[in-house]
């Protein structure tokens, strides 16, 4: 499994993020054509190794005209469509522009739709997140893991007026990474940034493994510290592994006042709804009643709807809610034929190396079904 280790020793931004991918050996002729694949000949990139407090790195330059749009998600959206990328660059690119607009919609408290895109939204920002996701999709990236993040600490002059470091859209992002303030007092980590952390990591475990480094490489910032080298260190290995791994959130509720027989109804519903796993387990609860723990795993994408399901369709009226991770046996799937047909079976890779190969349930469902 090709593994990227993020370390934002000095926190992270677009540009930084680009030229450590350029160091850690992406084609720079790739970057420098990706305006004109875009339909934005008025950007021009320029790449040029800097050292940073000792420390050499490439250092990306978006240069565009001085624009006064403020773009909405719809508006960036259509530029990346339009782009000569290719599919999986665009959904990327089009995820990691939503979690901003989505950001910016919490702090200010109004709708994605109505996120007028300020700092973002220009046309440095387009180039800095579409690029990101060339570089993970070209580089072939299957996860990604992030050291804790040193976000600066001081105040940030933005649109609005002077806030905090790190800035409120930015803090937002960053909601469940390990942050620390320092080294210096700036702001390390941009919008950008961290939306770009947010989305890249997402199905990632909370503790790196141990891995083969296979490339190196640092990106530079524009400023210049005394005391820490202002780069950003990305580091390509290799993870040779009998497993795979994703990060999923659990909860659970106990509830002593439900019809048992609409608890199927409820896990069937929950596992259309994208659950991993569901189930019901008999308990004692406080003043002694019988009740039922439920337990629902499912990945964080699809919390939504989920939740929505649980307080619709259960009697509960709260649920304890935690992030786990998930160590999984390699399987994959795909269809063999037999006296019965085509069937879909299941092989699943043991630490031996041996295959242990099982036909699908709702296969044999089908088939009994078919034949009695």
């Amino acid at each position: 499994m090709k593994i990227l280790y993020i370390d934002c020793f000095s926190g992270i931004s677009g540009d930084m993020f680009l030229g450590a991918s350029i160091d850690a050996g992406l084609d720079k002729e790739l970057l420098l054509k990706l305006p004109e694949k875009m339909n934005l000949p008025q950007v021009k990139i320029e790449i040029s190794k800097k050292v940073k407090t000792g420390l050499s790195a490439t250092k990306v330059d978006v240069l565009y005209p001085h624009e006064h749009a403020h773009r909405h998600l719809s508006d960036i959206e259509k530029i990346i469509d339009a782009g000569d990328i290719s599919d999986s660059i665009k959904k990327l690119a089009k995820k990691i522009f939503i979690r901003l607009a989505e950001a910016e919609a919490e702090i200010h408290g109004i709708t994605v739709e109505k996120v007028h895109f300020h700092e973002v939204g220009a046309l440095d920002a387009i180039i800095d997140i579409t690029g990101a996701a060339l570089a993970y999709v070209t580089l072939g990236i299957e996860k990604v893991f992030v050291s804790p993040v040193s976000v600066g600490g001081g105040m940030v002059k933005m649109a609005h007026g002077l806030y905090p470091v790190p800035a409120p859209a930015t803090a937002y992002l960053l909601g469940g990474f390990s942050v620390k303030h320092g080294p210096v007092n700036k702001e390390l980590v941009t919008p950008t940034g961290a939306a770009i952390l947010s989305v890249l990591s997402e199905n990632s475990d909370d503790t790196t493994p141990n891995y083969k480094i296979e490339t190196i490489g640092y990106g530079a910032g524009t400023a210049d510290f005394e005391t820490v080298p202002n780069v950003l260190r990305l580091t390509i290995g290799t993870i040779e592994d009998s497993y795979d791994f994703d990060k999923v959130v659990q909860i659970d509720f106990n509830v002593d006042d439900m019809n048992p027989q609409l608890m199927p109804y409820l896990i069937e519903k929950v596992m259309d709804a994208g659950a991993v796993d569901a189930y019901v387990t008999p308990i004692l609860m406080k003043k002694g009643r019988p009740g039922h723990l439920f337990t629902i795993a499912y990945p964080e994408v699809n919390e939504k709807e989920i939740l929505d399901i649980v307080f619709t369709e259960s009697t509960t009226i709260g649920l304890r809610k935690t992030k786990t991770a998930r160590t999984k046996l390699k399987r994959k799937s795909y269809k063999v034929d037999t006296t019965y047909g085509e069937v879909q079976v299941k092989k699943i890779m043991l630490p031996s190396g041996e295959n242990r190969i099982l036909p699908e349930y709702e296969e044999c469902k089908r088939i009994a079904m078919k034949i009695g």
